[in-house]
């Protein structure tokens, strides 16, 4: 059994939502492994069994999440690198950053080098929020929370940035 194989069981869209993903080679996924050896192994699990491209309903202009083919830099996508200032709910990043992914209002999403690969989502202001996540919980929580987006788990429950739960319902 694949980590990733159930998505479809956490929201009844998921298979409209995931359709565009497209898996990256497991030669590929060794590449990133050997370039970034201490980046989650859920992250190279998800790439290799779901992979990147666009997260999004069909009829829907706005686009919940595009996951990059590899890690890029955070200064590369902002242009400069605001987001080692402290915030004003959080300190800066502590390493380099590196995102996977992005939405359509340029929020970005990634972990800190720094912070013990720790996720974060980095606003246009380049505010940071480190997520109370792991990439597993976050991809989770991506279609448990839909269309709002996870910022924590614990105990079987996610919850978004409005503090609003989310559980499962079996």
């Amino acid at each position: 059994m694949t980590m990733y194989e159930k998505l479809e069981a956490f929201n009844a869209l998921a298979c409209v939502l995931l359709e565009r993903l497209n898996p990256v080679s497991s030669g590929d996924v060794s590449g990133m492994r050997k370039q970034w050896p201490a980046a989650p192994d859920e992250y190279f699990a998800f790439m290799q069994e779901r992979g990147h491209g666009e997260i999004k309903e069909d009829d829907c202009a706005l686009l919940l999440l595009t996951i990059q083919p590899t890690l890029c830099p955070a200064a590369d996508y902002f242009g400069d690198d605001g987001f080692y200032k402290d915030g004003p709910y959080e300190s800066g990043a502590k390493g380099e950053v590196w995102l996977f992914g992005w939405d359509s209002t340029g929020t970005a999403f990634g972990f800190d080098s720094g912070d013990n690969w720790r996720l974060l989502e980095i606003d246009n202001m380049r505010w940071i929020t480190r997520l109370d996540l792991s990439f597993r919980q976050f991809v989770e929580g991506v279609l448990v929370c839909y269309p709002q987006r996870p910022i924590s788990f614990a105990n079987g429950v996610w919850r978004d940035s409005g503090d609003v739960s989310y559980t499962l319902s079996d």
